[in-house]
């Protein structure tokens, strides 16, 4: 049957396409999973999902665990339950739902599956272009004359950008094939970036000279382009980077450093992947000798991982429990604390403001009958309810059908010296279908914010079933940030559920037990942040 007919058949009744599933048999077919080759064995189709074999599912670096008629997959730093069919007496595992939970692109072309890397963010910052996507893509990046241009491009990904991203129109941005994204800046500084294609990664940045910043027009001085090799490819000097040396270490954290051979161009880029695991990634750089896998002096770190890729040098830092972290550089030093966050112990006797968005003469976010404020107010109450068992005292910004301004929600939390403050919401963008995840946004460049949104969406992407577009600064949103954020004095995140317009997400919201697994998955994250064992 075409594959334009099996879609249109899935149109017409849920419990249809159920009893098509079953009765049909598993077609082979082709599928591309982000940067790795196009497979034409171990993969196939099934109504609208495609299955894969472990054994490709391994290929890829996917770490695979069975569990009874689930398969458990750690990959992209993420943990997931994908439900499992038998072809030949062989599990496979749906491709699809694992997709989904990664927050991917997925898409069938005739019979070939392609899952790419979601570009979610493309944004100029204080120090140059910073791209942000929910899975790893490989960034190659080359110069063009006549005019002065730079170009990147981002294999195994497609843009999905929301309406705030606009960037000056010496910046262009769009998709060049169906499975690379492309940036191109078409300035006179261009010439003095340095060209570095490195590892694959899931945030990309571009440190940009200040005479880059303004117009092209605008450029009157001549600008020193770096130096080429005989190749006529960049040339750029590697940094020689010392072994982590521990600086201080106490009840509160530890701060350690790391020396390069040379000053820092670009600053190195710090992310979690998980609450308990920070990567380190300095370009054009690599290690000067291996380094134990302890970092001697820390009674917080477990270990350290070092990887050398291709003018990447990377640290995976793995910690005791989940730490916030600051990071500077001074010339060739490159400083890291990491820190516990101060509210550690258990939930009793600790004291949460848990606010449902909207309410009364605001429904938020709707598509049709469905409003924002009637899907926010149960799962508020039953993290209420579940912090309360645990012996917390709870204060509700509303517990009802009313209105009050974001100012008093944050207040209320201020003046009750409360401990955290949860901002509990649903999502929606201009086009229907346009964009599927949860977010969990925390303030500004706030560590301990932050830390508590690593932990708390880590936990609901495990149960939500929604796709995990991780946690992000509100000023991704707006410069200043989320006003219930900015005006609250203690750790406070807002955290969107999901796409009330998105047909995936809406009947995910809107099924019983929803609220349930939600309110349980935000319990659990505020543990992990706090320490806590769940």
């Amino acid at each position: 049957m075409p594959i334009n007919m099996k879609r249109w058949i899935a149109c017409i009744a849920p419990w249809m396409v159920v009893t098509a599933a079953w009765a049909q048999n598993f077609e082979p077919v082709s599928v591309q999973f982000t940067t790795n080759p196009i497979s034409k064995v171990d993969a196939y189709q099934l109504g609208d999902h495609c299955y894969i074999t472990p054994k490709l599912a391994k290929s890829w670096g996917w770490n695979i665990t069975v569990k009874g008629d689930e398969i458990e997959v750690a990959t992209e730093g993420k943990l997931f339950r994908v439900p499992t069919q038998k072809r030949n007496n062989e599990l496979v595992l749906s491709l699809t739902d694992s997709a989904r939970y990664l927050g991917a692109i997925y898409e069938w072309d005739g019979d070939f599956y392609r899952v790419l890397s979601r570009i979610r963010n493309v944004e100029l910052t204080m120090t140059g272009l910073q791209v942000d996507s929910t899975i790893k893509f490989k960034p190659k990046m080359m110069r063009l004359s006549n005019p002065d241009r730079l170009v990147v491009d981002f294999v195994g990904a497609k843009l999905d950008l929301g309406e705030d991203n606009k960037l000056p129109s010496w910046w262009r941005v769009g998709q060049y094939t169906d499975d690379t994204a492309r940036i191109v800046y078409e300035h006179p500084a261009s010439v003095a970036i340095p060209i570095i294609n490195g590892a694959e990664t899931r945030q990309f940045k571009i440190t940009l000279p200040e005479i880059g910043k303004i117009p092209p027009g605008e450029v009157k001085t001549p600008i020193k382009p770096v130096g080429t090799n005989a190749q006529g490819s960049t040339a750029v000097p590697i940094l020689r980077l010392s072994e982590p040396k521990v600086e201080s270490d106490n009840s509160d954290g530890t701060v350690f450093s790391v020396n390069a051979s040379e000053k820092l161009v670009v600053p190195p880029a710090i992310k979690y992947v998980t609450p308990t695991k920070l990567q380190i990634t300095i370009s054009n750089a690599e290690f000067g000798k291996a380094i134990d896998d302890k970092l001697a002096g820390s009674s917080w770190v477990e270990s350290v991982e070092q990887i050398d890729d291709g003018g990447m040098a990377i640290f995976n830092v793995n910690t005791k429990r989940p730490m916030a972290f600051t990071a500077s550089t001074s010339g060739s030093l490159i400083r890291i604390r990491l820190f516990n966050p101060g509210a550690g112990g258990t939930l009793a006797g600790k004291i949460f403001v848990i606010d449902a968005g909207h309410g009364g003469k605001d429904s938020g976010t709707t598509f049709g009958k469905l409003n924002e404020k009637n899907i926010a107010l149960p799962v508020a109450q039953k993290l209420k309810d579940l912090l309360s068992k645990a012996g917390a005292s709870v204060l509700m910004t509303r517990d009802s059908d009313v209105y009050p301004s974001l100012s008093e929600r944050a207040q209320l939390a201020n003046k009750s010296n409360a401990t955290m403050f949860i901002s509990i919401h649903v999502n929606s963008i201009k086009l229907n279908n346009g964009k599927s995840g949860g977010i969990t946004f925390y303030h500004q460049q706030d560590p301990i914010g932050r830390l508590l949104a690593e932990c708390i969406q880590s936990e609901i992407a495990k149960t939500s079933k929604i796709p995990d577009l991780g946690a992000w600064s509100d000023r991704k949103i707006y410069q200043s940030g989320f006003k219930v954020l900015r005006d609250s004095n203690m750790p406070s995140v807002l955290i969107e559920m999901g796409f009330i317009n998105h047909d995936y997400d809406r009947a995910q919201m809107t099924k019983p037990d929803f609220a349930d697994r939600m309110a349980a998955a935000i319990l659990r994250g505020i543990q992990l942040f706090l320490g806590e064992k769940y």
